[in-house]
């Protein structure tokens, strides 16, 4: 009878994983898209600005999605943003996130389950990650971390199908959904060769045979450069610029972590701790600890640490100085559910993790009071669940205790931790991530006004790398603006010989056109000051000159 009832229980859980996924998808999807939050982050606004103008500027075509960023998630949104409607609601991008949200957390059911041979320790995992309220505002909008971890789980699935076959086939979907990642994301670039390693690693413990080994890493070098090489060859040929050129240029103003190891390693971890909530990756750093004990366990669990990978690419930029972003690291919240999954499979390793959980929930309100409120790392302040995580621990620690089921104690002690944090830093960090622009968002309706009022049809000279959202919030077509990025030409002339080409001049204080103004004081002769704020100016021509149009669109 008990086997039956665990054999049903597996049965019904992978779909209602998936179908849990889609309603929490679904559900906080329509919570931030109803209260207009599913668009405040400012790469959700760019994303789709990059992929419209590809069909909406001075110079459309395949160039316009410029040296920065991959191509994919771009690709992806330009059906829909192509539609004015879908372009202005992101209703479909977002919802892209969200079918990728629920499939994720199915994967890492599935994955968790392939590593424990325990349905239990794959719902933990699946539940851990579908209850992290960071991730549920992340596949609400239409960003690229969603669909990447969907991607990088596909090939990670796919790779552990692969080795676990008996070598009559390739590893054909493996490779091009890692492919598909590295379009998509740049660490999909490091879990490419995390791959080729662990191949590399088989083929020295001779798991797998030489013919077999050089066929694969052919095929995943193989499927995975065509692309690539496609891409960054066009963009150089056209532009004479890429990514890996504004990489090696190094950044003007880096960091305060620029080249120190040790605190970007620091800052790294308050990222994961800001992202998945200090106990979940307690619980999933505990795991890897179990993973390292034993060594059959190693081997069996060694693929699995490509899903940490993430963390070096974060660390590195940290340490070549660029700004510190909690986003980034949500990208490794399938590594911490997935290892998290790891000491639920095993009861005695569930008991201690539990006990040493609650332990901590203990001492976080201890950690909160030592630190002086003035202290400048808000991270440690006290939240909401101060007091109330604390106290459901010690109730969950005690009907543990009394009716020896750790396992579910120490999933709802995960789950409380996210939702009813002990301190700030784990609060939604995400979201007010994505609000840190508020202080401004002031200024920028001014700006916004003035150009909804007094717009005369011609064309406005701005920094698409720092305003892309004014663009979009103007409600203005993008063939209306003059940028530098994609096909320079028209900002080549325009930037050389404003008053010949654009009627307006539109700047955010440090960005290129800011700096424009303040090099040659004659630069922008012919052209009143509209607007000023603290952080903006908009420069109008004068009315003498207002007839101004490029050449190209004049022949239209």
């Amino acid at each position: 009878m008990e086997q039956s009832v665990k054999s049903r229980f597996e049965a019904y859980v992978s779909p209602g994983v998936l179908l849990s996924g889609a309603v929490i998808g679904g559900c906080s999807f329509a919570y931030y898209y109803l209260q207009g939050l599913s668009m405040v982050h400012y790469d959700a606004k760019a994303h789709l600005v990059v992929a419209r103008r590809i069909v909406d500027s001075t110079a459309p075509g395949y160039s316009q999605m410029g040296a920065h960023w991959l191509p994919l998630i771009h690709l992806l949104y330009l059906p829909f943003v192509s539609i004015d409607s879908q372009y202005r609601s992101a209703l479909i991008p977002s919802l892209m996130s969200v079918c990728a949200f629920a499939l994720s957390a199915w994967l890492v059911y599935r994955i968790a389950w392939r590593l424990t041979a325990s349905a239990t320790a794959g719902l933990f995992a699946a539940l851990v990650l579908l209850a992290n309220p960071n991730l549920e505002f992340l596949q609400s909008a239409p960003l690229t971390e969603p669909v990447y971890m969907v991607l990088s789980l596909l090939a990670f699935d796919a790779l552990m199908r692969w080795r676990a076959s008996d070598g009559a086939n390739s590893p054909w979907a493996a490779a091009i959904w890692s492919a598909l990642a590295g379009l998509c994301r740049y660490e999909g670039w490091l879990f490419l060769a995390g791959v080729i390693a662990l191949i590399a690693y088989d083929l020295w413990t001779r798991q797998i045979c030489r013919t077999r080994a050089v066929r694969a890493m052919a095929i995943f070098i193989g499927v995975f450069a065509a692309p690539v090489i496609a891409h960054f060859g066009y963009i150089y040929a056209r532009l004479g610029d890429s990514f890996f050129q504004r990489v090696a240029r190094g950044n003007p103003a880096p960091y305060e972590t620029y080249r120190r190891p040790f605190l970007s390693v620091l800052y790294h971890f308050g990222e994961l701790a800001q992202a998945a909530a200090l106990i979940p990756l307690f619980i999933g750093l505990a795991g890897v600890i179990y993973c390292l004990l034993e060594r059959e366990r190693l081997r069996r669990c060694l693929p699995s640490f490509l899903l940490w990978l993430p963390s070096l690419v974060n660390i590195s930029a940290l340490y070549w100085g660029l700004i510190y972003r909690v986003r980034y690291s949500s990208l490794l919240l399938p590594a911490i559910a997935v290892f998290g999954s790891l000491v639920v499979s095993e009861y005695r390793a569930a008991r201690r993790v539990m006990v040493f959980s609650c332990l901590a929930v203990f001492l976080l309100p201890w950690v909160s009071w030592f630190f002086p409120s003035q202290w400048q790392y808000h991270f440690v302040y006290p939240s909401a669940g101060i007091l109330l995580l604390p106290t459901a621990a010690l109730g969950l620690l005690l009907a543990a205790v009394a009716s020896a089921r750790y396992r579910w104690a120490l999933l709802t002690v995960a789950v409380l931790s996210m939702q009813m944090p002990v301190l700030e830093g784990e609060w939604r960090p995400m979201l007010s991530e994505s609000l840190e622009h508020q202080y401004i968002e002031s200024e920028q309706r001014q700006l916004l006004t003035y150009l909804s009022t007094h717009y005369d049809g011609s064309r406005i000279l701005i920094d698409v790398g720092r305003l892309a959202p004014l663009m979009y919030d103007s409600g203005l077509p993008l063939k209306e603006f003059i940028y530098h990025d994609g096909d320079t030409t028209d900002w080549d002339k325009a930037s050389a010989s404003p008053r010949n080409h654009v009627g307006w001049l539109c700047a955010e204080k440090g960005d290129e056109v800011w700096g424009l103004l303040h090099v040659d004081p004659h630069w922008a002769d012919g052209y009143s000051l509209a607007v000023q704020t603290e952080n903006y100016v908009i420069y109008q021509l004068d009315p003498e000159r207002r007839n101004v149009r490029l050449p190209a669109r004049q022949s239209q």
